[in-house]
């Protein structure tokens, strides 16, 4: 069975769902304007994005990875990275088993992870939705891909037709490095424009409070963090997280100057509490 905080988070029963009943919000904050290799969903959200469509034919990881990238217009496309461990973990939980295909493993659906599917209907036809309205996002960020694969298409053709020499090869490296500086300050001067970026994920738990102070005792070793009464905050190189309990409803709020500064420590934050409450079946989706 996978580790509940490896590369697939937090273990989910059948009973809890996948992103949803225990966290409010969605779009992850890796929201509008996300680029091709950010993850817009969480690893909960994912697992049964998979599931749904191994459901519909079996399916080998490549295929997985470019079925999502259509469904996401382009705007997303998982990596190996995370599509393997989650194909695991869901043969771990006797969801999904393996058949040999032409050299590779293509995954068809158990009886169990079609009940499993059944009982997460709500949650599932959520994510479907938001899948839906991710490839409407794409428009905003057209003009990017296209150049995106421009670069990508040239390269491969300079590449086909030979060797490069070393002088070539650093005025190359030099162009690409120089074009990601100047995108880096105009996403930044955009976000302080506006000042800056939040994104914000409210888990519902009767530890919230326990779960805030674990956290910022955590991340305390290190880097400066607190939590005193209902309120603390962490502060990240990349930003500041702010914690807010009340009752049981942990608000954890990340800001940020650039959107890869807001999607890195969502991701800190979220695996840090997933691992603290790997027993509690949280799923964390930031909006």
């Amino acid at each position: 069975m996978a580790p509940a905080d490896g590369p697939g988070g937090a273990r989910h029963g059948s009973g809890h769902g996948f992103g949803h009943g225990h966290a409010h919000g969605e779009g992850h904050g890796r929201g509008a304007g996300r680029g091709p290799g950010r993850r817009p969903f969480d690893y909960g959200a994912l697992r049964l994005i998979v599931l749904g469509m191994i459901a519909e034919a079996p399916r080998h990881g490549y295929e997985l990875i470019k079925a999502i990238e259509e469904r996401m217009g382009g705007g997303y496309s998982p990596s190996p990275g995370v599509i393997y461990p989650t194909l695991s973990w869901l043969e771990d939980m006797g969801y999904a088993v393996p058949e040999a295909e032409g050299g590779r493993k293509s995954y068809r659906i158990t009886p169990e992870g079609a009940a499993f599917l059944a009982a997460n209907r709500a949650a599932f036809a959520e994510i479907e939705a938001r899948m839906g309205k991710g490839g409407g996002r794409r428009s905003a960020a057209e003009p990017v891909l296209r150049a995106m694969e421009g670069l990508k298409r040239a390269l491969r053709s300079r590449f086909a037709r030979g060797p490069v020499d070393a002088p070539a090869a650093e005025a190359i490296a030099e162009a690409i490095r120089a074009a990601a500086e100047e995108v880096e300050r105009t996403m930044t001067m955009a976000a302080e424009a506006t000042g800056g970026l939040t994104s914000t994920a409210t888990v519902v738990t009767p530890k919230a409070a326990g779960y805030a102070a674990q956290l910022a005792k955590h991340f305390a070793h290190r880097i400066p963090a607190r939590f005193e009464g209902d309120e603390g905050e962490i502060a990240f190189q990349a930003g500041t997280c702010r914690l807010r309990v009340a009752g049981d409803r942990l608000t954890m709020t990340v800001e940020g100057a650039s959107p890869e500064a807001i999607a890195t420590l969502q991701d800190v934050v979220a695996r840090h509490l997933l691992r603290f409450a790997f027993r509690d079946e949280l799923a964390v989706e930031w909006s």
